[in-house]
């Protein structure tokens, strides 16, 4: 009778654990699929103003994996990977180097949704990996100067941004954003008479336009 009774609660163990994780998998099989028919990818070049007169502006081209913006309201986990440059601008008004800049974002948003136009107000972090070269007229930059050196330091950055996406078919979609990037690095120019640091913020507003191609949305 023991034995019996001990088999009768092993069973019913068994049946609450199995059960719910069963369950569990299901729904975690669920959703995955409506994740995955969401995913798409993202194209865009636009314009980029610095807010330093010691940096003038450049091109940027941008890239990032995105979830499809849907149907309803709600918020948004948006993560992307942006690279553009900018001109390093010397104190006598000579364009002498370049900023090249590759950064991960990853943050927070909100959207709103008017029938085949999306919009959206999000809030990015991230990390830029940052690299300098000399480009311009580097004697006319520091005269009389015969060796100069240039570093150029990654940075953290922060990025509000807004969005607007329509779609022109269910796979494709025209985008425009406007944002500001919050960016400082530290970037040191040396010369054998002077050392000129943190003159240079790499800090800037940004348009830009592209689109958007989301291969598995039905």
């Amino acid at each position: 009778m023991q034995l019996s009774r001990i088999g009768a609660l092993t069973v019913a163990a068994l049946t609450f654990i199995v059960a719910p994780a069963r369950a569990q998998s299901d729904f975690i099989k669920e959703n995955t699929g409506k994740i995955i028919r969401k995913v798409g990818v993202h194209g865009s070049i636009g314009l980029r103003h610095p807010t330093d007169d010691d940096v003038s502006s450049g091109r940027s081209y941008g890239a990032s994996v995105g979830l499809s913006p849907g149907l309803t309201n709600g918020w948004k986990y948006p993560v992307s990977l942006s690279w553009y440059h900018e001109n390093l601008i010397s104190p006598n008004d000579v364009q002498f180097a370049q900023l090249r800049a590759i950064a991960i974002l990853g943050g927070i948003g909100y959207g709103w949704h008017f029938g085949q136009l999306s919009t959206s107000l999000s809030l990015q972090t991230g990390y830029s990996f940052n690299k300098g070269s000399f480009d311009g007229d580097l004697a006319a930059a520091f005269p009389g100067a015969q060796d100069v050196s240039l570093d150029v330091g990654n940075a953290f950055l922060l990025r509000p941004r807004l969005n607007g996406e329509y779609y022109l078919t269910r796979k494709f979609t025209v985008r425009a954003s406007a944002d500001y990037v919050w960016m400082k690095p530290d970037i040191t120019v040396t010369t054998p008479s002077t050392r000129y640091d943190r003159v240079w913020d790499a800090s800037s507003f940004h348009i830009s336009g592209g689109i958007g191609f989301y291969p598995f949305r039905k």
